[in-house]
């Protein structure tokens, strides 16, 4: 009996120095890098300011397009959700805006820019099947404007302090010209407040693993934001028309984004 005690001892001390000896092992898990693009459209032709697009018997003239995406996530072939910290990003094309008296009176001029594609890192590996996001700033941010995250920034004039006596910031703005028969109108459309703060999910045309998928480009059709509307009667649309900016913004989740997808 004794001896058995003394073998089952040793046996016991000798898996335990083996145990504490051992390395664990954990395969890293690897990260991509990709694009997500916003491909601007006017139906199937490119895009562009200060060229005439005509739709239907109106012609638009466009001067501006821009508008936040934020709080972006991919969904995998699982359902798993990837989400992307601090994913705050301002899409847009402009001409060089006048920004004095936004944030100060001394003179301000944003430059012309035009910016159709988010760079995202460390995306996990996997396949992922839809990508997720929203349109406008979510109200953590939008009801603090001293608060930071991604490109959220009041210098870029993109933020409001009039909209009924909230300080906030403009989800999206669209500017320019529009005719129809004799008539030609100056038009800005905006969006804003809480309550019109969208959130999409778009299936891609097929799976992306960003190990080889190097960019998603999605497809907006500009004109779709303003369907339902008549810009010639409604040229300026903001938070003193709020049944037409809640429209715009239901546009900007439903039609104008999803238009299609391509993987590359």
């Amino acid at each position: 009996m004794k001896r058995f005690f003394i073998l089952a001892l040793a046996a016991a001390l000798f898996t335990s120095c083996s145990d504490n000896n051992a390395v664990e092992t954990v395969a890293p898990e690897t990260t991509s890098q990709a694009k997500l693009t916003f491909d601007s459209k006017v139906g199937t032709a490119d895009f562009a300011l200060n060229k005439d697009f005509t739709v239907g018997t109106k012609t638009y003239n466009f001067k501006k397009l821009r508008y936040w995406v934020s709080n972006i996530s991919f969904i995998d072939s699982k359902g798993v959700e990837y989400k992307v910290p601090n994913s705050y990003y301002l899409i847009e094309e402009v001409g060089e805006l006048d920004l004095t008296g936004t944030l100060n009176d001394n003179k301000t001029t944003y430059p012309a820019r035009k910016r159709e594609t988010i760079d995202l890192k460390d995306i996990p590996a996997g396949d992922y099947k839809s990508v997720k996001f929203s349109i406008g700033v979510d109200s953590k941010y939008n009801d603090n404007l001293s608060l930071g995250a991604g490109e959220l920034t009041i210098a870029n004039g993109m933020s409001n302090i009039a909209w009924m006596w909230h300080s906030s910031y403009i989800f999206s703005s669209v500017g320019g010209t529009v005719k129809e028969g004799a008539e030609t109108k100056t038009f800005t459309t905006e969006t804003g407040l809480n309550a019109n703060y969208k959130t999409l999910t778009i299936d891609l045309a097929s799976p992306a693993n960003f190990a080889s998928t190097k960019e998603v480009v999605l497809n907006v059709d500009v004109t779709k934001v303003f369907e339902g509307i008549d810009l010639i009667k409604n040229p300026t649309i903001n938070a003193m028309s709020a049944p037409l900016m809640s429209t715009v913004a239901a546009n900007y989740a439903t039609k104008a984004i999803a238009f299609g997808t391509t993987v590359k």
